[in-house]
C-alpha cells in the first residue's frame, strides 16, 4: 500500500473540526471585516488603493527593519548569512563586518565564495545573523 491511499484513508477517518459559531458583525475584529468585506466584492472599486497602501506600507516596514537592523551591526562583528540570502550557496556562510553603508554591509568571509573570488559580499542587513564581536 502506497503513502498517499494511507494518507487519503486516514484524512476520510478523522472527523471533521467542529464549527465555531460564527460572532456578530459588532463583535468581530476590524481586520476580519475588511477581509470579509474584500472577499464578497464590497470593496472592488476601491480594490486598487487598498492594493498601494499595503505595498507602502510593507516596504515601509520593511525599511524600517532594514534600518534596525543595519543600526545594530558594527564593523568587526562576526555574521552569519541567513537563509534569506540569494543566491542560496551562501546560506550559513560566515564571516566578519568589514563596511557599513546606508544601505548595506560589507561581508569578508575569508575565502572566496561562488562568484565572490575576493571574498568580500554587500550583503543587506537582513539577511545577516549577528554572531558576536571579533577580539
Amino acid at each position: 500500500m502506497g503513502k498517499k491511499s494511507r494518507r487519503s484513508r486516514r484524512a476520510r477517518r478523522s472527523a471533521p473540526p467542529a464549527p465555531r459559531p460564527a460572532p456578530d458583525a459588532g463583535e468581530r475584529e476590524p481586520e476580519r471585516l475588511l477581509v470579509d468585506q474584500i472577499a464578497s466584492g464590497a470593496l472592488d472599486s476601491h480594490l486598487t488603493q487598498i492594493a498601494e497602501a499595503i505595498c507602502a506600507r510593507s516596504l515601509l516596514l520593511q525599511t524600517i527593519a532594514s534600518a534596525k537592523a543595519l543600526a545594530e551591526l558594527t564593523v568587526g562583528d562576526r555574521i552569519r548569512i541567513n537563509s534569506q540570502a540569494t543566491p542560496r550557496y551562501l546560506h550559513g556562510v560566515e564571516g566578519t563586518v568589514v563596511d557599513l553603508d546606508e544601505q548595506s554591509a560589507t561581508v569578508c568571509v575569508h575565502r572566496p565564495v561562488g562568484r565572490f573570488k575576493n571574498g568580500e559580499i554587500r550583503c543587506p542587513p537582513l539577511v545577516l545573523d549577528r554572531l558576536g564581536k571579533v577580539a
